[in-house]
């Protein structure tokens, strides 16, 4: 496993990439990476609190129609691009988009906007992959990198609270075989994964009496959209509060040129 510490980071974009370029090659390699303290812990924990106020409906182990069972008391939600959620450091954060556009080129895009809440007590998650492979092929595994989850926590994950296990290198993998442990690696508050959509992984139980929400980006090349994700017509892949894309600067709105308008 990786991990990058971004406290530090600064100079122009090529200096950025640079720093990030070890973030890239664990993901081509490994398919994840950590990387640490790309944002104050004081910011999540008042995004944490954003998050409680504005969506506490999905803090109750119920199905709506907007939201997505993906678990015992596990579910995926949504996240509108507004308040605090509407932060460039978050969604548009320079140390995430340096590895996102090594991985994915200069085009990539924001495919989804969604948080996944474990309920307390939530046990774990069954072994998954984000989306499937782009073909049923033997070329498949070792296509480059299509799209990447990028996954941060509102509070710190660990063996407690639960985290993320993933298979290392099992995006290049047909199938998970018998034995072998996933990863668990801790991560603070402010600090975030990145991992290629088709690394096998899954969330560990919460030991807990708290919710543990992750709030995450689906980053992809231009033309990809995750066909399994979004069953249900309320179910969208990305909100907008009012005036958020019509106030974009130009470098970020790269990030939705998908998008019509």
């Amino acid at each position: 496993m990786t991990r990058i510490d971004c406290r530090d980071i600064s100079g122009g974009d090529a200096a950025i990439a640079e720093h990030a370029r070890p973030a890239y090659e664990s993901i081509l390699k490994d398919g994840y990476a950590v990387l640490d303290n790309i944002v104050p812990a004081t910011r999540m924990a008042t995004l944490h609190e954003e998050f409680n106020s504005r969506y506490d409906r999905y803090l109750r182990d119920v199905e709506h129609e907007d939201s997505q069972q993906v678990g015992n008391r596990r579910y995926r939600v949504p996240i509108e691009f507004s308040g605090g959620f509407a932060d460039p450091s978050i969604y548009a954060n320079p140390a995430v988009l340096a590895v996102v556009r090594q991985a994915l080129g200069p085009d990539a895009i924001i495919e989804a906007y969604r948080a996944v809440v474990s309920l307390a007590g939530a046990e774990a998650q069954h072994t998954h992959r984000d989306g499937p492979f782009l073909f049923e092929a033997a070329i498949s595994p070792i296509l480059p990198c299509h799209a990447l989850t990028f996954a941060m926590p509102l509070v710190g994950m660990d063996a407690t609270q639960g985290t993320t296990g993933f298979w290392p290198g099992s995006h290049r993998w047909k199938t998970l075989p018998e034995g072998p442990p996933p990863e668990t690696p801790a991560i603070a508050a402010g600090s975030c994964l990145l991992w290629d959509f088709r690394l096998i992984h899954a969330g560990t139980e919460n030991r807990t009496g708290r919710h543990r929400p992750m709030m995450y980006v689906t980053y992809a090349r231009s033309w990809y959209r995750d066909p399994t994700a979004f069953t249900r017509a309320a179910q969208v892949r990305l909100a907008f509060g009012d005036g958020f894309l019509e106030n974009l600067p130009a470098e970020r709105r790269v990030l939705f040129n998908h998008l019509p308008g």
